[in-house]
């Protein structure tokens, strides 16, 4: 028969054969393909007709040895037994009939069936295997199955030999849990093993169910009082085992207070939540962390002892509030929750639980490099103004500017040259951000890196293109040309000169180290500006800002600044103090509340200083006194003011402000920046740019008066004259049409005119009252020449009009980087300005 069968399968084979030798053409195959399956179907026809014997003949007939049989005792009669353990037998073999059987296990009176059944566990030919396995299974097999009766079928015992086979050194509580018999746990002898370790791995019969996922199985355990501080051999605890199983069972775990192996490292340095994270198993991310796992821990190969000496960020009780506001699907790259935040006010949420900000997930990218390849804009502009460092290198060597060009999102591109990024940074491939942007024919990006001074590539790279290749002209594409005020840039520049050489005839080479006079417009959020441009003179520097003038006066947001950097404030705390700053003051509509911006002043320059808390630099900050007719500009001071050093006593029936010991920081900083219309007035000020948006000429006028008081009290050892003066705007806006006279009535026939004209007057009005520029700066810029005083004044050319409540990020990264590119072009003047700053 079995003869039959191969003849039959051997027809069907050259069938097969013969198709796949002719490949001429499609219809000659699908010809032998039905000659095939008509073969194969007789083939079958065939074998069934003569019976499943010939399927059978072709089977081994022998059970494997490990196999689990039903066998009957009386068969055992006269086996001659060598080793027995209560009801398990080995016996020798039996040759009696003439058939070599061979060394046998089995197991006689299983406890819940026949006293006449019986099983055969295990078959070998050598006597010493059939002892090695006789020993495994009778320390545990027949107590085991008098305890969890229910095991005692050739199934039940197939699988204890089975464990017990791989498992060899898992006592009876390993095996119960393995099992999820929950019964058993009632038995003295199994609890007596409840916190025994494997000796093979360690494990715990806890960490045992763990693995099996069974939920009942895991709370009987720990009700039995199972130690959860258990470790096993490679140092994971029963979370590490719980990080790949469900939800439910890292609840139960932590169901009354976390254990401290909760953020313990195992021997390849990961904790639980980095598991879970490699796992991809985001609910069990989410159950450990409401469970309090630690999020700053980094994976790495230091294992447990390695944690670092980061502060601890713990997230539970804010996604416990806000359950829905991490991506599951950036989970299994680990990391920290901000790689999986979904929004800007996430992020801020998180940081503010001290989840670390430039922590890396495991293809070593931070928060930032996620973000910029989702291209979540607002998300980026967060992290940068929390304080993300922007030249972190992936596992590729990428930084996040590398990545952002790759994305071919300008906007992001922009906010990162503007927060610091290092635009000449090599990945592992020896390409920089420019190099990639010339390579995608990103046009505009390509200019973006050029036009802040980007460096091409050396000579020695061979696959470069013209936009980076060292010794192309191609530069991008730049923005559409900006018609600006009438164009005094040749006449200023030639009027500098001229100021200059009166300085030099004045001071020759030694132009005074004190009188450094730093002036700083307002106009809202493009304070900004000032905070670029302030960091592009103190790269030129070389060090820190704040100790390079003895004069510092600022209006509005420039007064704002002005106090924060003589407080010490660094300016990249101011800078991202400002992003976050439009975010939590410009809410609502106008006039917006003013309770977030004096809160955030009094966090940034402290709830009880004072003025004369600052010894240097002599601050003059203007205000409007506005509770009189007509207002007066107010200066507030860090110092003696002209009058109090001469003794002056002013006669007035409104009351006087109070003295700079006894006037907070804060206080002066709400009064600088009451802009009508945008905040409330504070007490009895309003905003100092309604008199002096540019404080240029107003602070030469009190230095001067100071000065000369001194001098009247013969105190010329204290005098302080201007020596230099720089002065800083926030940007010209573009030139536009108006119409306006165009508006306004010329005979009381023309009223309607009225209506539609007074508005753009009014703005045409507020405009010129709060101008920053124009002839201002050239009043400033003579009144200095004339006495010999070098005059610098840098006021970026912006491409659109920004409002001084700007909230978008897109729009400010653009006015940020059009401020930067600004200053680039003129680098020579910043040179100049910092060299003159830092003379000995």
């Amino acid at each position: 028969m079995n003869q039959e069968f191969l003849n039959m399968f051997g027809k069907f084979k050259e069938t097969a054969e013969e198709a796949m030798k002719s490949n001429q053409n499609f219809e000659k195959f699908g010809e032998y393909s039905k000659k095939i399956q008509v073969t194969f179907l007789e083939s079958v026809a065939e074998v069934s007709r003569k019976g499943g014997d010939v399927l059978r003949s072709l089977l081994p007939t022998e059970s494997p040895p490990t196999k689990v049989l039903d066998v009957k005792p009386d068969v055992y009669a006269e086996r001659h037994p060598i080793c027995r353990e209560d009801s398990l037998v080995l016996y020798a073999p039996n040759s009696t009939k003439g058939e070599k059987s061979k060394f046998e296990i089995v197991l006689h009176k299983p406890y819940t069936e026949s006293l006449h059944q019986a099983f055969s566990l295990f078959r070998a030919e050598e006597q010493a295997d059939a002892e090695e396995r006789f020993i495994y299974l009778k320390d545990k097999l027949p107590k085991f199955i008098e305890i969890a009766k229910e095991m005692g079928n050739s199934h039940g015992l197939q699988k204890i030999c089975d464990v017990i086979a791989e498992h060899p050194s898992w006592t009876m509580a390993h095996m119960a849990a393995h099992f999820a018999l929950y019964d058993t746990f009632n038995n003295d002898i199994i609890n007596s093993y409840l916190n025994s370790s494997d000796a093979a791995t360690g494990m715990s019969p806890l960490q045992v169910a763990i693995t099996t996922n069974n939920l009942k199985t895991v709370q009987i355990l720990i009700q039995s009082k199972c130690s959860l501080e258990h470790v096993d051999h490679d140092s994971n605890t029963v979370y590490h085992f719980a990080a790949n199983s469900c939800k439910e069972i890292i609840t139960a775990l932590s169901q009354d207070s976390p254990p401290r192996c909760l953020n313990g490292k195992n021997k390849l340095g990961y904790t639980p939540l980095h598991l879970a994270c490699l796992a991809d198993k985001p609910d069990c991310v989410k159950a450990l962390l409401l469970a309090g796992a630690d999020v700053n821990i980094a994976a790495s190969q230091e294992g447990p002892e390695g944690e670092g000496n980061n502060i601890p960020g713990y997230v539970g009780h804010y996604l416990q509030n806000n359950p829905n506001t991490l991506s599951n699907q950036d989970m299994k790259n680990g990391g920290t929750p901000l790689h999986w935040a979904i929004s800007r006010p996430v992020i801020d949420a998180l940081v503010d639980v001290n989840c670390l900000i430039n922590a890396v997930n495991f293809q070593n990218r931070t928060a930032l490099h996620v973000m910029i390849l989702q291209k979540k804009l607002e998300c980026v502009v967060a992290l940068l103004s929390r304080g993300a460092e922007t030249n972190i290198r992936d596992c590729d060597g990428n930084t996040p500017l590398h990545l952002a060009v790759n994305t071919g999102n300008n906007s992001i591109i922009q906010c990162l040259i503007i927060f610091g990024a290092d635009l000449d940074a090599l990945n592992y491939k020896g390409e920089t951000p420019r190099h990639l942007a010339a390579r995608s024919n990103n046009s505009r990006g390509l200019y973006c890196l050029h036009a802040v001074g980007a460096s091409r590539c050396t000579p020695d790279v061979s696959n470069c293109v013209i936009g980076c290749k060292h010794n192309g002209d191609y530069n991008g594409e730049p923005p559409p040309s900006i018609f600006g005020p009438t164009n005094r840039d040749l006449l200023n520049d030639m009027l500098s000169v001229a100021a200059m050489h009166t300085a030099s005839e004045k001071h020759g080479d030694n132009l005074p180290k004190k009188g450094r006079l730093l002036c700083l417009d307002g106009g809202g959020i493009r304070g900004l500006i000032l905070i670029q441009m302030l960091l592009e003179l103190e790269a030129a520097i070389g060090g820190p800002i704040n100790n390079c003038f003895d004069w510092i006066t600022g209006t509005s947001t420039g007064g704002i600044l002005a106090l924060g950097l003589a407080a010490g404030k660094t300016l990249k705390e101011c800078h991202c103090l400002y992003f976050r700053l439009k975010d939590q003051t410009f809410i609502g509509i106008r006039p917006y509340p003013s309770e977030p911006l004096e809160s955030m002043l009094k966090e940034c320059l402290g709830s009880d200083s004072v003025m004369t808390d600052i010894k240097q630099p002599k601050l003059l900050i203007p205000g409007v006194l506005a509770d009189r007719k007509p207002v007066e500009l107010h200066l507030f001071r860090n110092y003696e003011s002209p009058s109090e050093i001469l003794g002056v006593n002013y006669n007035s029936p409104y009351e006087l402000p109070k003295p700079p010991e006894e006037t907070l920081l804060w206080h002066v900083a709400r009064a600088t920046g009451a802009a009508p219309t945008y905040f409330r007035a504070f007490d009895r000020f309003l905003d100092g740019g309604l008199i002096a948006n540019n404080p240029t000429l107003d602070a030469l006028t009190e230095i001067h008066e100071y000065n000369l008081a001194l001098r009247a009290k013969h105190r010329t050892s204290e005098e302080c004259p201007v020596h230099i003066v720089v002065s800083l705007g926030t940007g010209l806006i573009p030139v536009t049409e108006s119409n306006v006279s165009r508006m306004l009535p010329e005979n009381i026939w023309e009223g309607a005119k009225l209506v539609f004209g007074l508005p753009a007057l009014a703005s045409l009005l507020v405009d010129q009252a709060t101008a920053t520029d124009g002839r201002v700066v050239d009043r400033a810029r003579a009144w200095c020449s004339s006495l010999g005083i070098p005059y610098f004044r840098f006021s970026p050319q912006l491409s659109e009009d920004v409002a001084m409540d700007e909230k978008s990020d897109e729009r400010l990264c653009k006015m940020l980087w059009e401020t930067k590119a600004y200053m680039y072009a003129n680098m020579a003047s910043v040179r100049e300005v910092a060299n003159l700053l830092t003379r000995e």
